[in-house]
């Protein structure tokens, strides 16, 4: 074990105790507070066939779609990275995409700017012909100080920023610092007039049980304004697969770190104080993201096109 997965398996008693009260309060209702069925937990590592709950079943008579987005992380010059794109252009001609949405890590190993083309660019050149393509950076996009460049390439602002859609409003926050100032952040936005649906990215993970693991300093600052105002989907990258949680309070937290790099395995079993993990795949995929009137769906989609996961979440 890393000393890392030793730190973050040695987070505080107090923060433990009141993520556990969180999550055996949710077990005991035998559903998700906003009323959605909880999906039964999956076996993580493999590739899950879509849940085939209550709240999934009925997600093509819950009215027009307003939009839609595909999210991805942890790709730039990965070998699986062609086929993800290529599949999420067959996604794209069949369904609403208005943007492409990145949890990080888009360019390795160190951000470099001469890697933009290859990695940024050429792959999803078909895709950013009619869509924006708005990214959260990770650890790779800044270890060697390229980031502000990649955002300038892109015609992006500083982090944090906001972007709407028709019927949602995505946050981007750096998961580089996880601070105070952010926190503040988020929240005057939240607790601010916008649409149904919120949804935040970043790159390190609120919650994971794989090889990085959840982010502590994540958890001390953002978790607790997420979870006070109820966030409708949090997404990030860092740990290379897929993995789906649900708090007691309704929040889903999706890691969609299958990009194209080399996949991480999935633990077995999560930390005592994780939210429960309803799925997981070791896959390379993308998270596609449509907004209805009342209702947001995702799917989790393989380089293959299968649907790996799926969910309704309803405000």
């Amino acid at each position: 074990m890393t000393a890392r997965r030793r730190a973050n398996a040695n987070v505080t008693a107090a923060r433990r105790a009141v993520a556990a009260l969180l999550v055996l309060g949710a077990l005991a209702a035998g559903c998700r507070p906003d009323g959605q069925e909880r999906a039964a937990p999956q076996a993580p590592g493999t590739s899950l066939p879509p849940p085939t709950t209550s709240a999934t079943s009925t997600a093509g008579r819950s009215g027009p779609i307003r939009s839609g987005f595909v999210a991805f992380g942890d790709f730039g010059g990965g070998p699986g990275q062609q086929a993800v794109a290529e599949a999420m252009e067959r996604w794209a001609a069949g369904h609403r995409v208005d943007a492409l949405v990145t949890t990080g890590d888009n360019v390795y190993d160190r951000g470099q700017p001469e890697r933009f083309a290859a990695q940024l660019d050429q792959p999803y050149q078909r895709l950013r012909r009619t869509r924006p393509l708005w990214v959260a950076l990770g650890n790779h996009d800044v270890s060697a100080g390229h980031g502000p460049d990649q955002l300038r390439h892109l015609g992006l602002p500083e982090l944090p920023y906001v972007k709407d859609l028709p019927g949602v409003q995505l946050l981007f926050l750096d998961g580089n610092r996880p601070d105070r100032a952010q926190a503040d952040w988020l929240e005057a936005r939240l607790t601010g007039p916008g649409p149904r649906f919120r949804v935040v990215v970043f790159h390190q993970p609120a919650w994971s049980c794989s090889t990085h693991d959840s982010d502590e300093e994540v958890d001390r600052w953002w978790v607790p304004v997420l979870e006070r105002n109820r966030v409708a989907l949090v997404l990030n990258g860092h740990d290379h697969n897929y993995q789906r949680f649900v708090s007691a309070a309704g929040v889903t937290y999706v890691v969609t770190g299958g990009g194209g790099k080399g996949l991480y395995p999935i633990d077995a079993h999560c930390p005592p104080g994780t939210p429960s993990r309803v799925a997981g795949a070791q896959r390379h995929h993308f998270t596609a993201v449509e907004v209805g009137e009342r209702s947001l769906t995702l799917r989790a989609v393989g380089d293959d096109d299968r649907v790996l996961d799926q969910a309704v979440i309803r405000r």
